[in-house]
């Protein structure tokens, strides 16, 4: 519970080191993360009292001369002050905030360096009862016309002064400084008005000043407004035919979505790229790919695409030279993602498209297998991996067909996929190439069962004796993953010896969390089962709780406390017989190579550390290994102390430093 008085003395000395040094980049961070995790504790009376107290006292007295210090000096107490404010009204401190907000704002306060001058914006955005010289000052059409043109370079800086309009904008005085503002202004902060909810007149004329910031304001004012899809249509080929085909297909996308008439011109007009048969259909595709995905994510149930565009279609664009073979590749990928959602109610469509996929382009996009037409088959038919003979193709091409496998595993039951297995079995224990081995990894991690046939015990060996002589720790977390799923579908108790062997010589902590997990599906069972295996599992853990990184130590500690908690465990260890090791030894021996762990490393399943772990002990480091900078996501309390921490170093202590 937020605070203690030692707490409380902590977070102000490091309100004092970072207010009365100099600050590098570095730090910069750690300040910001400072002031968030104190928009939380600040919510406690006493915590407030006192930081509120701290701020008057050294920094809004006219002593301090904040505008004088270092940038990230000033950053931080206009964004505490902000955070302080936010918590609750408080009048008088209110207004000696004010008076410091007033010193920023001289005759050239635009010049302020933007990062400062969107915190101060910010700031004066929570004012509840703002002081009526700042209105003077920020509330005029110069400011207003400085702060939101377009050529003003900080967006961050723009963005906060329009939240600041739009909290006042219930003024008749703020309204009426809004309307007065030039044309241009307007048009391109559409956003003010649209969220506000003031009208503007006649936009339809005005398409020439709408940019990519206002298009989308700028198409729902305008649909809100019309009643003709024909009023729209025209403004979509006014942008098209100034050559703003980005603008004219967002345009469509937006009008679509807030027009309440007939809709059918609208989406004749959006899918009229499909139809294109001219030669510059790179410079509207280039545009037309991100705009048909995006339609097609939020706009799914409302249109079938049959409607708009033919086979035809689509197969002049995906033969065309005339259009890039990403392009191609996209328009196919835009339509793998609306076939997944509507196969059902457009299967004809579907049907027709695969079939010409498979007779004419004979699953091949400019000459190369295509994983994407691949992929449109198979959301008809899952039978397409049974066709191929995987004995005549070459390697680029079973990558493809493992790819493919994979994108089915996802969402459909996939069946006859042997004849795959063995060829990529075939190229894991031949190939040198670490992605090639990945990608196949994968592929096995991810099949729902295993077929004991296939994987059976020869091949098993030869994957746990790769996986011993892998010097990638990446492919070796590949290889731990699939070991550990397929040995808890298919147990078998003699394998814990090699997860108790990488857990122990292991330095990747990734590859010993997966050991971890699998003592932590298996070892309910092995108990059960009154199995010797639970010793040398119990022994490796308790080795585990010393281990440099604190994810292990963490992991270890929760398997560890739910063992002692339970007296029956206790009992039951002292009548097992410890297993004859021998894996693991075979393995090295059979083994080119040994990439973890070396030659003359044995495993000793001494049971006297596990007995020497006590409840307290493992309480004690399994707080702190949450509270370690990187488990902050198991402990959020521990991160703001954490901070505080940080700047509890003699400054001009360099070693100190070099330490944090």
């Amino acid at each position: 519970m937020y605070p203690t008085d030692i707490y409380i003395d902590k977070l102000l000395k490091s309100f004092d080191l970072i207010l009365k040094h100099t600050i590098d980049n570095r730090d910069d961070t750690i300040i910001l993360k400072l002031v968030d995790q104190l928009a939380n504790a600040l919510k406690d009376n006493h915590l407030y009292d006192t930081v509120t107290n701290y701020i008057r006292t050294n920094v809004l007295n006219n002593n301090f001369e904040l505008l004088d210090k270092d940038a990230e000096q000033q950053l931080f107490c206009l964004n505490l002050l902000k955070c302080i404010i936010s918590i609750k009204y408080n009048p008088s401190f209110e207004s000696q905030v004010q008076e410091l907000i007033l010193g920023y704002l001289s005759e050239d306060f635009y010049s302020i360096d933007s990062t400062i001058l969107s915190s101060l914006v910010n700031l004066i955005t929570q004012i509840q009862e703002l002081d009526e010289q700042i209105r003077l000052k920020i509330f005029n059409l110069d400011s207003v016309v400085h702060f939101l043109h377009p050529n003003n370079k900080s967006v961050y800086v723009r963005n906060s002064f329009k939240l600041l309009l739009i909290k006042h904008l219930h003024e008749p005085a703020m309204v009426k400084l809004v309307k007065s503002m030039p044309e241009p202004i307007k048009l391109h902060n559409l956003d003010i008005f649209h969220t506000s909810g003031l009208l503007l007149t006649n936009l339809e004329s005005k398409w020439e000043l709408i940019d990519l910031h206002s298009i989308k304001h700028y198409s729902y004012m305008l649909s809100y407004d019309v009643e003709s899809e024909q009023v729209l249509s025209q403004i979509a080929d006014n942008f098209e035919l100034h050559g703003h085909h980005d603008l004219a297909q967002k345009f469509l996308i937006y009008t679509y979505e807030s027009f309440k008439g007939s809709k059918d011109i609208l989406l004749n007009k959006f899918f009229a790229p499909f139809k294109l048969r001219q030669s510059q259909l790179d410079s509207i595709f280039k545009y037309y790919i991100h705009n048909l995905k995006t339609f097609i994510k939020f706009n799914l149930i409302n249109f079938n695409m049959s409607d708009h565009v033919s086979i035809s279609d689509v197969f002049y664009l995906l033969k065309s030279l005339n259009l890039k073979l990403k392009f191609k590749k996209s328009i196919l990928e835009c339509l793998i993602d609306y076939f997944e959602m509507k196969k059902n109610l457009e299967n004809y469509f579907l049907s027709a498209l695969n079939e010409g996929i498979e007779s004419i382009f004979m699953f091949k996009l400019d000459g190369e297998l295509s994983i994407e037409l691949l992929k449109l088959c198979a959301l008809e038919s899952t039978q397409i991996i049974e066709k191929v003979c995987f004995d005549k193709i070459d390697l680029g091409q079973l990558l493809i067909y493992v790819s493919l496998t994979r994108y089915m595993l996802k969402s459909m039951s996939v069946n006859g996929i042997d004849k795959l297995l063995k060829k990529c079995l075939s190229v894991l224990f031949e190939s040198e190439d670490a992605e090639i081995k990945d990608l196949i990894m994968s592929l096995f991690i991810e099949l729902k069962n295993y077929d004991i046939f296939i994987f059976n015990d020869q091949i098993m060996e030869k994957i746990l004796l790769l996986c011993l002589a892998e010097s990638e720790a990446f492919l070796r977390r590949e290889y731990l993953k699939f070991l550990t799923k397929f040995y808890s579908i298919q147990p078998n108790e003699l394998i814990s010896e090699f997860f108790c062997y990488f857990l122990l010589y292991d330095h990747d902590w990734q590859c010993q969390l997966y050991c971890i997990d699998y003592f932590d599906q298996v070892i309910d069972n092995l108990i059960r089962q009154k199995s010797g295996h639970v010793i040398p599992i119990c022994a490796s853990l308790a080795t585990g709780i010393d281990d440099a990184d604190q994810h292990v130590v963490n992991a270890c500690c929760k398997i560890l406390t739910k063992l002692k908690l339970s007296n029956d465990f206790s009992n039951l260890l002292e009548k097992l017989e410890k297993p004859q090791s021998g894996l693991v030894n075979e393995l090295k021996e059979k083994s080119k190579w040994l990439a973890v762990g070396c030659e003359e490393s044995v495993l000793v399943y001494n049971l006297d550390k596990f007995n020497k772990v006590s409840l307290p002990m493992l309480e004690e480091k399994m707080s702190i290994s949450s509270q370690s900078s990187d488990l902050y996501e198991m402990n959020a309390t521990a991160i703001l102390d954490d901070i505080i921490s940080a700047y509890q170093f003699d400054w001009d202590d360099q070693k100190a430093l070099d330490c944090y």
